[in-house]
């Protein structure tokens, strides 16, 4: 929770910062990888690769939305 005044900045502020950004950037390379991920063409191995890496995407956005506390 933040808790500093007016247009002051204190460290409680900056980790909530930190883990915004964090987020932020993650939901980022989460939905550019979900979206390129039917233009991968590794020949025989995409078939493998394709379903593993989706996995692994909804486990990551599935951990994420249990470790954010609003």
């Amino acid at each position: 929770m933040l808790d500093s005044k007016a247009f002051e900045f204190n460290k409680n502020d900056l980790v909530s910062l930190v883990k915004n950004a964090v987020l932020v950037g993650l939901a980022a390379v989460l939905t550019y990888v979900g979206q390129n991920l039917s233009h991968i063409d590794l020949g025989a191995g995409t078939a493998l690769v394709v379903p593993v890496v989706t996995i692994m995407i909804d486990s990551a956005v599935k951990w994420v939305r249990d470790n954010v506390k609003s």
